[in-house]
């Protein structure tokens, strides 16, 4: 799978990413979903954490852990592989990305604290307005942050802290001309620094699908609040399906699916199976 460098692509290419990144992850449903449910169960626990610095930084580092796992899933499906659980698993490489990923944002979100205060507040009273959470337990004693409930599960755990923070992600990706890198380091496992470089190449030369996924990406929030946070739980591994294609769009010079899809009944074989 040799990269062929950044090209230009028609304006409204944008749109077919988001359909074509659907279409892979629909080819091989149950293998998605075995996956989508890890991914679930991991930003579970991480939501119980009591530290909410530690527990916040947890879910950017599994959000960029989620979208490298599922840019390896939706490269598999693409390209006809049968891999198995193994082949999809995040590798140190990509932990350290992650981690950098999230040290990033993190910076970021402390930086924009005495923003962040008000809107923190302003979610406090409407939940305790509408009778999803006091300020105090039925013994009297102080009650845990709204955020740590799992009463509040329906809109923040998983999908509404989960949609946020891959938000997050993609934007922080966006705003610094990196959205190709994840896809690029996955499949390619280039040094850092050209790797960079290359993702910023491709903005200059395809500014209007650029602009395109933005203005996606500034109406989920409002997709997370319409749908109570539900649409959080399918939002990492559609978005790792879209980086996939976009990069394999830009970079590989393959616009559309390679083949047909596999029987799910063989989705997962032993690690090592001859491809």
């Amino acid at each position: 799978m040799p990269a062929l460098g950044p090209r230009q692509v028609e304006p409204d290419a944008w749109q077919e990413w988001l359909k074509e990144g659907a279409t892979l992850l629909g080819r091989r449903p149950m293998l998605t979903l075995k996956w989508t449910v890890v991914s679930l169960f991991l930003f579970y626990m991480s939501h119980r954490m009591s530290w909410p610095e530690f527990r916040y930084s947890s879910h950017f580092f599994l959000v960029g852990l989620g979208l490298m796992l599922f840019i390896r899933l939706a490269s598999a499906v693409d390209n006809r592989r049968r891999t198995g659980w193994r082949d999809l698993l995040p590798t140190n490489r990509d932990a350290v990305l992650a981690l950098g990923l999230a040290a990033a944002l993190f910076a970021i979100l402390t930086a924009l604290g005495a923003m962040l205060g008000p809107l923190a507040d302003a979610f406090r009273q409407t939940v305790e307005g509408f009778g999803l959470w006091s300020p105090v337990t039925a013994e009297g004693l102080p009650a845990p942050p709204p955020l740590s409930q799992l009463l509040l599960g329906p809109v923040l755990v998983p999908g509404g802290t989960v949609g946020l923070a891959l938000v997050a992600s993609l934007a922080l990706l966006l705003a610094f001309g990196q959205f190709f890198l994840l896809p690029m380091m996955v499949l390619h496992q280039p040094p850092l620094p050209p790797a960079m470089v290359m993702s910023a190449r491709a903005y200059p030369l395809n500014p209007v699908p650029i602009m395109g996924l933005s203005g996606v990406l500034m109406l989920a929030p409002l997709l997370l609040v319409i749908s109570l946070g539900w649409v959080g739980m399918v939002v990492v591994p559609y978005a790792g399906s879209v980086l996939y294609v976009a990069y394999r769009d830009v970079f590989l010079g393959e616009a559309e699916a390679a083949g047909e899809p596999l029987d799910d009944d063989a989705e997962e074989l032993p690690h090592g199976y001859p491809r």
